[in-house]
């Protein structure tokens, strides 16, 4: 089977695993809201889930170069349930994603892999992500970890570390994404320090700044009337961070959720009702019209709010599944940094 197929039939059951619940799907494990996240375990790969990933972002700065950021995704999807039936077909891939972008540059890779080849995986005892020659290392405890990604554009080597546990979004790790039941399980790590070296067009630069890991899987992450995603990941000035999302529905009636995580590590959750994204600005990214400013409202007695703007509008990654990914700069009643997903463009 040629590569060109390989990406074709990747690209249908990603799409149909990662932004849509169906019948298929239903063969999975789903999201349990009795479930107990525990660790080191659940940093492992779930092999009853259809999709999961793990996610770094880095806001970064340098004494020669503009500040940027980094991402390196890797994701799991599965075509059929695991079973003895089946052990030998081809069953799912591994897909990596790395990305550097800068105020006027956008760089980005894809790798591909199948699930059962030695080319990609996760285990534990220690950590090891990886696909080809793009690794994160780790203890178990994953507080400290070490990203190295060397691409054709673009080389990463950062060491991530903190003092802090996981943080378990949504209700003690279950993270509900509709009314209608779509549902992962998720938690962050958004704690991390950062310093290490990118080379970019032949340079090498020193940089330090923060980080932010996530983990998610899932068997029915949207549901049928949902059209995608807008993420936002948040490092304020003042210490405190914050996750939020809102999924775009066919009747304009978005799913919001969220969370304020404190300096101590301790979390409070948002609903609809609290928060309040409002898009400010648009930008034509590859034909697409794309919110690239944004304001975050925190709604109650003591109303705030923060304006999020792309460091660089164009951060578009043109990938098997394209979708815009970037860092942010953020002002008005909080100041900071952060990185912001959009799908479904």
């Amino acid at each position: 089977m040629n590569i060109k197929v390989l990406l074709i039939i990747f690209c249908f059951c990603l799409l149909n695993n990662y932004l849509r619940a169906d019948e298929h799907n239903s063969k999975f494990s789903l999201a349990d809201p009795r479930y107990q996240i525990t660790f080191p375990k659940d940093h492992g790969p779930h092999e009853d889930f259809a999709i999961e990933w793990w996610y770094l972002t880095a806001n970064l700065k340098s004494d020669t170069i503009d500040d940027l950021g980094i991402q390196w995704t890797l994701f799991k999807s599965t075509l059929l349930p695991k079973s003895n039936k089946n052990s030998k077909q081809l069953n799912g891939f591994w897909m990596g994603h790395s990305a550097i972008t800068t105020k006027n540059g956008h760089y980005f890779e894809e790798r591909f892999a199948r699930k059962e080849s030695d080319q990609a995986g996760v285990t534990l005892n220690p950590f090891k992500a990886w696909i080809d020659n793009w690794t994160v290392t780790g203890d178990d405890k994953m507080k400290t970890i070490v990203l190295e990604s060397s691409g054709t554009e673009f080389s990463i080597s950062l060491n991530f570390s903190t003092i802090f546990s996981p943080v378990l979004q949504g209700k003690k790790g279950y993270s509900k994404k509709s009314q209608q039941g779509a549902a992962s399980h998720y938690y962050s790590q958004p704690f991390y320090t950062v310093k290490g070296w990118v080379i970019l067009n032949g340079e090498k630069h020193f940089v330090e700044g923060v980080g932010w890991l996530d983990r998610e899987w899932s068997s029915d992450l949207l549901s049928e009337n949902q059209l995608g995603w807008n993420w936002f990941s948040l490092h304020l000035d003042n210490g405190q961070k914050v996750m939020l999302f809102k999924i775009r529905q066919n009747d304009g009636n978005d799913y919001l959720s969220g969370s304020l995580i404190s300096q101590d590590g301790s979390k409070k959750s948002f609903n609809a009702t609290e928060i309040q994204l409002k898009e400010t600005a648009y930008s034509t990214v590859r034909g697409r019209k794309i919110p690239t400013k944004w304001q975050i409202s925190f709604l109650g007695e003591n109303t705030s709010t923060i304006n999020a703007e792309a460091l660089n509008d164009y951060s578009w990654m043109g990938t098997s599944v394209p979708y815009w990914e970037g860092p942010i700069s953020l002002s008005g009643d909080f100041s900071g940094v952060g990185y912001l997903e959009m799908t479904g463009y």
